[in-house]
């Protein structure tokens, strides 16, 4: 029985290509891209070897994954370690902080493993079964704290409309107990959403010796390609971006508002703590304007390689697998950067922040350096 079947999955709110194409007599997937992780360490199982690699994609990922993102994930890592240890602290506990700590625990997760992933191809079926296990685990660990890092985007952004524009119901549900509660959930929801992608690759030992990956029947599956991997587009893309681009408007309409109030405080000469006051909440504001825009910058070329890819499968035409494979590094990269830099934005927005982490890592200095005479 013939069958020719291309379909697309989401993860971490990118968009991933499921190139599945059978032929008589033959039903096992000859090349799929199954998702984010995937694409990155051009995890191929079953048919596409080193052979069918183009130079210019061998030249994409030499740059993209042994120059590039080694160092994006050392300056990533780091920053988000400094995150959570600012974070955590008892001066910066509000709900805001607790969703950005939570944020940042993601990031950590997502960097590490998308980097040990970097090195452990299916395509490299020299390797011991222990490493070859690996992949099935690590991708799945890895698109779970993608996808978490999506939700509690949402989420925050979200609290931050309620605080900001409802402030009577903000002190409600504005709290850190609830952010607490929706962190949880959001990652229970997320995990549960993402779970099948653990049971889509197999190791199995090869005839002449060895293993391999290969995809298990589920995956085969029409209904699987079809139904799960549209409810991963719409959860994990569709939905979170609809969410994010209408909060985040309503927020910016609302900076935008507050300085021109603060402008007229100013010159009716209103208590200028109030004043101040309002200022830095403006700033909270303005970052997390920012975070969500450069997420939002960072997230959209995968939206474009999945409109591409739905324009070749309407008309027929054929895909172009090392193009897509070249342009999914690269998205890959614009996301580890987004996983990278909230550090460094917490820095330049907040000043709360940069006087905690001086307080935290600049005491002991301060208070061990020799007296000068």
């Amino acid at each position: 029985m013939s069958l020719d079947h291309n379909s697309t999955m989401t993860v971490d709110g990118q968009q991933s290509i499921y190139v599945v194409s059978s032929h008589e007599n033959n039903t096992d997937p000859l090349f799929v891209i199954s998702t984010l992780t995937s694409l990155l360490n051009g995890s191929d199982v079953e048919g596409a070897t080193a052979s069918t690699v183009s130079d210019s994609l061998k030249i994409t990922r030499f740059v993209v994954q042994k120059v590039l993102v080694p160092l994006i994930v050392t300056v990533g890592l780091l920053g988000n370690i400094l995150n959570i240890a600012v974070l955590s602290h008892p001066s910066m506990r509000n709900s805001t902080n607790i969703y950005l700590m939570a944020l940042g625990f993601a990031d950590t997760i997502y960097l590490i493993f998308m980097f040990t992933l970097s090195f452990i191809h299916c395509s490299d079926q020299n390797q011991p079964r222990w490493s070859l296990q690996f992949i099935p685990y690590g991708r799945v660990i890895t698109d779970i704290a993608g996808n978490f890092a999506v939700w509690i985007t949402v989420i925050f952004t979200i609290e931050r409309y309620v605080a900001v524009c409802l402030p009577m119901k903000g002190k409600v549900w504005c709290t850190v107990g609830r952010a607490r509660l929706y962190s949880f959930l959001a990652m229970l929801f997320c995990a549960v959403n993402t779970l099948p992608e653990m049971f889509e690759l197999e190791i199995v030992p090869k005839d002449s010796g060895g293993w391999k990956c290969r995809y298990t029947a589920m995956t085969k599956e029409k209904s699987y390609q079809i139904g799960f991997n549209w409810w991963y587009v719409t959860i994990f893309t569709l939905v979170p971006f609809v969410f994010l681009i209408i909060f985040n408007t309503l927020l910016i309409r609302s900076l935008l508002r507050a300085k021109k109030k603060r402008q007229l405080m100013i010159q009716s000469s209103v208590n200028k703590m109030n004043v101040k006051s309002t200022r830095e909440e403006n700033k909270v504001t303005l970052m997390l304007v920012t975070i969500v825009i450069i997420f939002l910058l960072c997230q959209l070329p995968w939206t474009v390689l999945l409109l591409y890819r739905s324009y070749l499968d309407d008309h027929g035409l054929k895909v172009p697998v090392n193009d897509v494979k070249i342009a999914g590094n690269i998205c890959n990269f614009l996301v580890q950067i987004n996983a990278s830099i909230n550090f460094y934005l917490y820095s330049f927005f907040s000043r709360k922040f940069r006087k905690t982490f001086k307080a935290i890592f600049c005491f002991k200095v301060f208070h061990t350096a020799p007296a000068s005479v």
